[in-house]
């Protein structure tokens, strides 16, 4: 698992925006030196298109229901748009909090 990418902090779409606070961590296959390398170089990549990914979503968009098809489209996205030579297995949030404001 790569945990270095820590908080992403940004706000949801929504009329009134709700504060997103998410921790990802990426998983991939044991001793791939390739794609823990790659992950690394292209961290700040990855951490604006979380933030922009979080900013794009509702509040019913980010409801726990809904985690395994945000994990999805994470994973998705990184592994089609972010890494060239590697792929990422799985996506898990260590933290995902949606407050809203009212």
């Amino acid at each position: 698992w790569y945990n270095s990418l820590g908080q992403v902090k940004t706000k949801t779409c929504d009329e009134i925006p709700a504060s997103v606070v998410v921790e990802v961590v990426l998983g991939y296959k044991v001793d791939d030196k390739t794609t823990a390398t790659e992950i690394t170089q292209r961290q700040i990549e990855i951490k604006d298109f979380l933030r922009r990914y979080f900013t794009g979503k509702t509040t019913d968009e980010l409801k726990p229901n809904n985690e395994v098809k945000l994990q999805m489209e994470i994973r998705n996205t990184i592994n089609d748009d972010i890494l060239s030579t590697s792929r990422i297995k799985d996506v898990k949030f260590l933290q995902l909090d949606v407050i809203e404001q009212y």
